[in-house]
């Protein structure tokens, strides 16, 4: 005879704590979000103030299926149920053994359809692999309930299925651009990813913040209660459980970080984020790598990905599950309705959120806006007003000026900036992108930056306009304050120095004669919208090359 027991308190709950596990351990569940301490820790953190009722059922008084539920009451007396853990369990289940969850899920509706004469069962997170949805549904035909289902895809991958050596194959463009960006943020510093001890998981937190500054996140990731919650997640001693938070550090400091909730043989990737000053160098992709390669070498099996449509996720899977979920009410006209009523809301949103470029535009452009609202000056303003002018119609008009390497001798003020030496300032996204671009810094005797040096390409920033230099050529941005010490630094290297003046520009282009710069080629670039067209006086430039004794076959 089957019966069941209803918990309401966690204290009651620990006494079923071994009963719990056992079963899952027999079991060999893989499912993270049905492991008792995962239970316990969101009912003791996030979910102290729901009305949470775990459904005992017992066979002789033995607990043979569990029932997590969290119970509303709306809509003028319509009892609303939901697995607990809505919105922060990707996953959830009935925890009974095979042989008990088919009959104990048919005894508990019985016994909920005579306690409640009207309700609506919302059961989110059921993968169609474990079975638990189709054993609802069949209940719902038997007895003629009415139901709707919704599916999510859940790609994820099989490391049993595919080598290792097959894996990175198959992949192999993805990880050769990714191993480019690797190699270029390696030439600055050092780079590295390892696992984060618990005292420092709020590291983690501080750098999901910054990525999500200028974009509209409703995962409710950083509040205060999450945070709690994930940190007594990772204390948690448990044989089937394990929150594992790795970091990539670059100099010690954190440019992307992943924690990932393990389950026997199952490494759920919970969440990943990455430092936006460094977005120029694809840290996301780096973690990401380094995330599934390590999870293969600590032998799990499968790799989840989690739920959704998201494109990044299609680009790793060699498998997909789908997670369903599935809505039941009884017969009445206002749960019947009520049920009706989310279904309409629930496709709706499916057909939003399956809409990637929908999505982008929400979280991000939308995202942009509000930061831009919150913190944009006058100048900010005048800036994007001339940056929107820009992208409809432009003229861009610049010179070329070159002056001949020298044989002076000067005593440089300039002492170059590396990488290391502007981690913490305010300014780190605008240094990260010129060291990317391949320029190098320098600064004066009062640490202002004095100017940017290219010795490969000549780089216009306004336009993208770009050239190959000479071997002997470098190309200089100054702030227009110390250019004839900066000449006479470079060229004390024996080096010729290139520069670009625009054409309103009468001042800087009298004080570069001065210097000995030559005007060697004028260029002109009209863009309307994405179109473009440039305008070169290429034979000036040439013609000065070759006065200067430069080969020019490169050009």
């Amino acid at each position: 005879m089957l019966s069941y027991r209803l918990v309401t308190t966690m204290e009651e709950l620990e006494s079923y704590k071994n009963t719990w596990s056992d079963i899952l351990e027999r079991e060999k569940n893989d499912n993270p979000f049905i492991e008792f301490e995962w239970v316990s820790t969101w009912w003791t953190t996030l979910g102290v103030n729901d009305n949470v009722e775990i459904y005992i059922v017992e066979q002789n008084g033995v607990a043979v299926a569990f029932f997590p539920f969290v119970r509303y009451v709306r809509f003028g007396g319509i009892h609303y149920f939901v697995f607990l853990g809505q919105g922060f369990a990707t996953y959830m289940e009935v925890i009974a053994e095979k042989q008990w969850k088919e009959p104990a899920i048919e005894y508990l509706l019985k016994e909920l359809s005579r306690k409640y004469k009207r309700f609506i069962l919302v059961l989110q997170g059921l993968l169609e692999s474990k079975h638990t949805s189709q054993i609802l549904e069949k209940y719902a035909i038997e007895y003629q309930v009415p139901y709707s289902i919704f599916r999510t895809v859940t790609p994820y991958i099989d490391f049993q299925s595919i080598k290792i050596e097959d894996f990175l194959y198959k992949h192999r463009k993805k990880f050769k651009t990714i191993q480019r960006r690797e190699k270029k943020l390696k030439a600055l510093g050092q780079v590295t990813f390892q696992e984060v001890h618990r005292e420092r998981i709020a590291d983690m937190f501080d750098l999901f913040t910054r990525r999500w500054q200028k974009k509209i996140d409703k995962s409710g990731f950083t509040e205060q209660q999450t945070r709690r919650f994930f940190e007594r997640l990772a204390t948690e001693k448990s044989n089937a459980l394990r929150v594992e938070v790795d970091s990539l550090q670059f100099e010690g400091h954190w440019i992307g970080f992943t924690i990932d909730i393990c389950c026997r043989d199952r490494n759920f990737c919970q969440a990943m984020g990455h430092e936006p000053d460094f977005n120029i160098f694809g840290p996301g992709r780096l973690i990401e790598r380094e995330n599934m390669l390590k999870a293969h070498a600590s032998n799990y099996r499968f790799y989840d990905l989690g739920s959704g449509y998201e494109p990044y996720k299609f680009e790793w899977y060699t498998h997909v599950d789908f997670t369903r979920k599935f809505m039941m009410s009884t017969k009445g006209k206002r749960e019947r309705t009520l049920r009706l009523m989310m279904v309409l809301f629930n496709r709706l949103k499916g057909q939003l959120t399956n809409n990637h470029q929908l999505v982008k535009l929400k979280r991000d452009r939308l995202g942009e806006l509000r930061y831009f609202l919150k913190s944009a000056r006058s100048k900010d303003w005048f800036h994007s007003f001339k940056k929107g002018i820009n992208r409809i119609i432009a003229v861009h008009i610049f010179d070329i000026y070159v002056a001949e390497n020298g044989q002076g001798q000067t005593t440089s003020n300039f002492n170059e900036v590396f990488i290391q030496d502007v981690m913490v300032s305010r300014r780190r996204a605008n240094y990260v992108s010129n060291f990317h671009k391949g320029y190098r810094i320098f600064r004066n005797s009062t640490n202002d930056i004095a100017y940017l040096r290219h010795d490969q390409i000549f780089r216009e920033e306004a336009t993208g306009f770009t050239h190959e230099l000479p071997s002997n050529v470098s190309y200089i941005q100054d702030n227009n304050h110390q250019l004839s010490e900066i000449v006479a630094t470079m060229q004390e290297e024996g080096r010729a120095v290139c520069t670009s003046v625009h054409w309103y520009e009468r001042k800087r282009r009298r004080e570069l004669v001065q210097l000995g710069f030559q005007r060697v080629e004028r260029i002109t670039i009209i863009q309307v919208l994405k179109k473009k067209k440039v305008y070169r006086q290429v034979n000036n430039w040439l013609k000065y090359l070759q006065s200067q004794g430069n080969s020019i076959y490169h050009l």
